[in-house]
C-alpha cells in the first residue's frame, strides 16, 4: 500500500492559499484512498493546485483544485 505524502517546504514560492486547501483536503481523504498528493509535475499558483490520487480500487485520478472548487481533470 502506497503512503500518503506531502511535500513540506515552507520556502516554496508557489505556496498559497489553494495549497494549503489542498494540504488539508488530503488530509481529510487520505483514509478513503490509497494514495494522494499535490502534483509535483504539473504548475500550481495560488489559485489553482493539482492532487493526484490513486483509490482503493486501483483508480488513478488527477484533481483539479481551484476557487469554484475540485474537478476531475
Amino acid at each position: 500500500m502506497a503512503t500518503n505524502a506531502i511535500e513540506d517546504d515552507e520556502s516554496d514560492p508557489e505556496c498559497g492559499t489553494m495549497r494549503i486547501e489542498a494540504e488539508d483536503a488530503i488530509k481529510e481523504i487520505k483514509f478513503a484512498v490509497s494514495f494522494a498528493e499535490l502534483s509535483s509535475t504539473l504548475s500550481r499558483t495560488d489559485d489553482l493546485v493539482y492532487i493526484n490520487l490513486q483509490t482503493k480500487e486501483g483508480e488513478t485520478y488527477c484533481v483539479e483544485l481551484c476557487i469554484q472548487g475540485f474537478r476531475v481533470s
